[in-house]
Formats: structure tokens, sequence, C-alpha cells
């Protein structure tokens, strides 16, 4: 748990998981059989599970966004965890251009928060990788590349054409939004 704002009792590092664990949608895969010795055979896990995470309830468009998929590898020792970065960086395009977005924790990853760089979001007990939908706020991970950026905009970028249509707190994106189509789209 952390603590958003001066007035918060606090909240998941996550910002889907509550919503994720109350909506019944988060979904758990356990992979004894990986030891962290191999990115490749972490990234066909992850690419392989795709399709059942699209296939698994909820299905409409606003509520699959509480749905998660965390694919738990137990066995990787928490010194090895950096090999989910490896796979991470080789199967996010695929992801992404799928309308999804992934990521990796680990017990000593050194990720840190995109509004508080101080706060390590990505450790965890186990090594895992997750998969959820992509979301509005998503621009925050996807504007440094421009396939990513690509994917993004033609789910998204309808939303910002009309920026008085934007929700308060969504509307702090829209700059992000600007720069990234001022760098890759011409």
């Amino acid at each position: 748990m952390m603590r958003r704002s001066n007035n918060s009792l606090g909240e998941p590092v996550c910002p889907f998981a509550k919503a994720s664990l109350s909506a019944n949608a988060i979904y758990l895969s356990f992979h004894h059989e990986v030891n962290g010795k191999s990115a490749t055979q972490i990234e066909e896990i992850m690419l392989n599970c795709r399709q059942p995470f699209k296939r698994e309830p909820p299905y409409d468009p606003k509520a699959r966004l509480k749905k998660a998929l965390l694919v738990i590898f137990p066995e990787i020792p928490a010194t090895e965890g950096e090999v989910l970065d490896v796979a991470h960086d080789n199967i996010k395009t695929e992801f992404v251009r799928d309308g999804l977005m992934v990521t990796q924790c680990y017990p000593r990853s050194d990720g840190r928060s995109v509004h508080n760089p101080a706060l390590r979001v990505y450790a965890s007990p186990l090594s895992l990788m997750a998969i959820r939908y992509m979301a509005l706020h998503d621009i925050l991970f996807v504007e440094e590349d421009e396939a990513w950026f690509g994917a993004y905009d033609q789910r998204f970028g309808i939303r910002f054409r009309d920026p008085e249509k934007l929700e308060d707190y969504e509307k702090p994106l829209l700059n992000i939004y600007r720069r990234a189509k001022g760098r890759f789209i011409r």
C-alpha cells in the first residue's frame, strides 16, 4: 500500500489492483518449470497467454479494463529477475500492437514510478509478469517508441481530438500525447 495524496489512507501501488480484485477479474498462472535461465522461454509463455487472456470474462469494453493476468515464475531466484527485463523488452511491441500492456516485476527490480522516481513500484516478492488491457493513461508508457505510440494512437487518438471532453484527471495526458504525436506523426 502507498499514499498517493496527503489525505489518503493508502492505495495499492497498482491502481488497477483493487478494481481487478473487486470485479473478480484477476487471473493467476504459475510456471514452476521456468528457472530464469532463458528469456526465450518466458517470451514464449507470455506471447501464448494473450489469446486465452482475451477469452476470459469480463468481455464488455469498460469492464475488461479491470481484467488482469499475473503470470508467476516462483522458481526464478531473486538474483535472476533481470531475465524478465530482457523478455519484456522483446515482447512489449507485440502486446501493445494487440491492445495489451505487459510489465515485469521481481524482488530486486529497480523500476521506478513515473510520478515519483524514489518509489520502486516494480519490486515484488515473486518474479512475475502482468498483462492487462491498454488504457488511456498508458501514453505514459508508450510515448518514447514510434510503434508503441502508433498502436496507442489508433486506439485512443480520437479521445484527444476534443480536449474539453476529457475528464479532469485525464487532461494532464494531453500534453504527453501531443508531444509524442509531434515526434512520430507528420
